[in-house]
């Protein structure tokens, strides 16, 4: 019984991480495209091209989740909060996390530089 029991936890356990891999990879393609609208402020692949804006790339993931909420929601005001809450009023949580996918993933300044 119990090698049955472990058998059936393996089996879960792959099904769930192919699963997961597939979801990743997914939501790291769906914010490829959504970062387009940021790329005007925070450059193509999340390193902006004026120095006062911030960059995006390599920027943890849980983070970038918490801000795109925190600007959607309208409870992070200050600076150019204004134009950070217009576009990410129409975001959805998803949308959210597939841009903090693509942008945490991408290589920050810091390595960037050394390239």
């Amino acid at each position: 019984m119990k090698t049955l029991t472990a058998l059936a936890l393996l089996i879960v356990a792959a099904t769930f991480s192919q699963h997961s891999a597939a979801s990743s990879e997914q939501l790291y393609a769906k914010g490829q495209v959504l970062s387009q609208q940021c790329l005007g402020c925070h450059g193509e692949f999340g390193i902006a091209p004026v120095a006062t804006n911030p960059n995006l790339a390599g920027q943890n993931k849980e983070y970038l989740q918490y801000a795109l909420k925190a600007y959607r929601d309208g409870k992070r005001k200050g600076g150019f909060a204004f134009i950070m809450q217009a576009n990410a009023s129409a975001l959805s949580d998803q949308d959210i996390e597939a841009l903090a996918v693509f942008f945490s993933s991408q290589s920050g300044k810091q390595a960037a530089a050394q390239q």
